[in-house]
């Protein structure tokens, strides 16, 4: 009789165990899809206009290089054959002349794109509130070769 009760009793363990491991298995599997449902890739996957200040586009990469040669802060890429030079990056049109004035240049073409990479976009939100809260030269254009880094190593690999 001892051991009827005592294989009774593992028998009782042993359901309760395999309704919690169901449970469990229900409400993880629940919660994963609740986690990994459409809005919320929508949310991530959302593209944010941000804006180039394209110093200027050259045929060449000679004809590049003499017009850059009095630049410090700048990133190129090669489009169609054309060699496009940026020297600054904001994701607030209105930073534009406060940029320019810090790298001594007039006038850029401001190139509208957009992109959908949050980790840059969290790092240029930063740098712009940045930007816009000083007035220091020298602390602007540190900023921007931040952020032309960034999109070098983020952006153009892609």
């Amino acid at each position: 009789m001892y051991y009827s009760i005592g294989d009774f009793m593992k028998k009782v363990k042993f359901r309760y165990f395999l309704i919690a491991i169901i449970i469990g298995v229900s409400i993880g599997k629940y919660i994963f899809n609740q986690y990994n449902s459409k809005d919320l890739l929508k949310v991530n996957n959302e593209k944010k206009t941000i804006y180039l200040l394209q110093y200027g586009v050259y045929s060449s990469e000679e004809g590049m290089r003499e017009s850059t040669n009095n630049l410090t802060n700048y990133f190129y890429y090669i489009d169609n054959n054309k060699y496009h030079v940026i020297i600054g990056i904001t994701s607030n049109k209105d930073l534009k002349d406060k940029i320019l004035n810090a790298c001594k240049i007039d006038n850029v073409y401001l190139k509208k794109i957009e992109i959908n990479n949050n980790e840059f976009l969290q790092i240029l939100d930063q740098y712009d509130s940045l930007i816009n809260q000083t007035s220091d030269l020298e602390v602007i254009l540190n900023a921007e070769k931040q952020v032309l880094s960034k999109y070098e190593e983020v952006i153009t690999v892609e």
